[in-house]
């Protein structure tokens, strides 16, 4: 059973690459509520493969 088991690879949010250790990071945007019909404040916790890639994303979410 132990030969059977797959193995998931992550991949970083901004280039796609497998990581084998991924560093999590949370991403704040302003997005789209379509309950209340207006923008609201949203967050995503992201997979990236290193700390500039998570500071790139963010600052891209920015404008």
């Amino acid at each position: 059973m132990n030969e059977a088991q797959t193995i998931t690879t992550v991949k970083c949010a901004r280039c796609h690459q497998a990581v084998e250790k991924p560093i999590y990071r949370t991403i704040y945007f302003i997005g789209f509520d379509s309950r209340r019909g207006k923008r609201a404040s949203m967050s995503e916790n992201l997979p990236f493969c290193s700390a500039e890639h998570a500071s790139h994303e963010q600052m891209s979410r920015e404008g």
